[in-house]
């Protein structure tokens, strides 16, 4: 079993996420390959795949909104997750906030690639790295610097796509539904 981790994302919040969800699989045992959307070209040689993009003024990133129609018809053929990163707005920000993603963003997405789920968490936001256009957005989206990202549920998160992947007596593959969309909250 070879798993594509792959993850759009303009400041590296994302990258870091994608990066712990590989980890978390890794260590379960499974074969992982990591890797930026943009160096993805052939799906040919994964069995199963988890892709996530930074979300931007309620979107996906636009590189990753082109590799999922790119392969979409790969994608749907073999297990796949969906996950995006950017909740950060709210006292604390928190992960299932309605207005982090535009309504039918995720919906359309698992539909196009029959996602087992979407995964919605909360995001960083670093001022220091941001242009101007970006801490204007900021500003007017009242977000406060800070890294909210749920590592334990993100670890959670990756032990269940782990346990999926491995044939769990629960979760074989093939057995489970595409589930839609699920939006993490914070413990």
């Amino acid at each position: 079993m070879r798993v594509l981790v792959a993850a759009e994302s303009r400041h590296g919040a994302t990258d870091e996420i994608a990066s712990r969800i590989a980890e978390g699989l890794h260590e379960q045992g499974i074969d992982v390959d990591m890797r930026k959307l943009a160096d993805v070209d052939d799906l040919g040689q994964y069995d199963a795949f988890v892709v996530g993009s930074g979300i931007y003024l309620g979107n996906w990133l636009k590189d990753a909104c082109r590799f999922i129609e790119a392969h979409a018809e790969e994608l749907a053929q073999r297990p796949t997750w969906l996950f995006a990163s950017g909740s950060i707005v709210g006292d604390p920000p928190v992960a299932d906030d309605p207005n982090a993603l535009r309504a039918g963003i995720a919906e359309k997405l698992v539909a196009r690639t029959h996602a087992r789920e979407h995964r919605l968490f909360a995001g960083k936001l670093d001022n220091t790295g941001l242009g101007l256009l970006e801490k204007m957005a900021v500003r007017g989206a009242h977000a406060k610097q800070g890294d909210y990202r749920d590592w334990s549920a993100i670890d959670a998160w990756a032990s269940t796509i782990a346990h999926a992947l491995s044939g769990g007596a629960h979760d074989p593959i093939g057995s489970i539904p595409p589930a839609g969309i699920t939006w993490d909250t914070p413990r």
